[in-house]
């Protein structure tokens, strides 16, 4: 908001130095200029979104047991730009629930998760579409690379 002070001293230095008709016009150009600059100022601040990241709530498929079922994974970043979160899956008509952890922390859109759940213990491979609103990844056990599908989206939209 500074701009905004500087601008209404330059009007007021402005309008000072002139007279009569003069110093209307000036002062009417001055209070134009400042509501003009105010309201482009106003509309970039009211459109600054934040950057996208892997934050968020994402429903897909992931393979178990020899059949493709729905996950819901949920992460979370931490100020150091660590991902980490939970993840739940459909298992023989229960729900087995997870964690996520970042393996140190890599900032762009390919993560390599650890999972942990009653199964053990594992690495997830993830990429992010640019806008992270998808990733597709792989995952597999503790020992193994990952070579099974895990992925998932905008939980509103169709699960492939």
């Amino acid at each position: 908001m500074h701009l905004s002070k500087t601008l209404l001293f330059l009007t007021a230095i402005g309008y000072r130095s002139v007279t009569g008709k003069g110093r209307m016009l000036a002062g009417a150009i001055g209070v134009c200029l400042t509501a003009s600059l105010l309201s482009v100022l106003a509309s970039s601040l009211s459109e600054a979104r934040p950057l996208a990241g892997p934050a968020g709530h994402y429903c897909g498929k992931l393979y178990s047991n020899g059949l493709l079922v729905d996950v819901e994974t949920s992460l979370h970043v931490d100020m150091e730009g660590h991902v980490s979160g939970t993840y739940r899956f459909d298992d023989d008509g229960t729900k087995t629930i997870g964690t996520l952890s970042e393996i140190g922390v890599a900032p762009g859109t390919k993560r390599v998760l650890l999972w942990f759940d009653k199964y053990g213990t594992g690495a997830l491979s993830v990429q992010f579409d640019p806008g992270y609103t998808h990733f597709d990844g792989l995952w597999g056990p503790h020992g193994s690379l990952p070579s099974y599908t895990w992925n998932g989206g905008n939980c509103n939209a169709p699960i492939s």
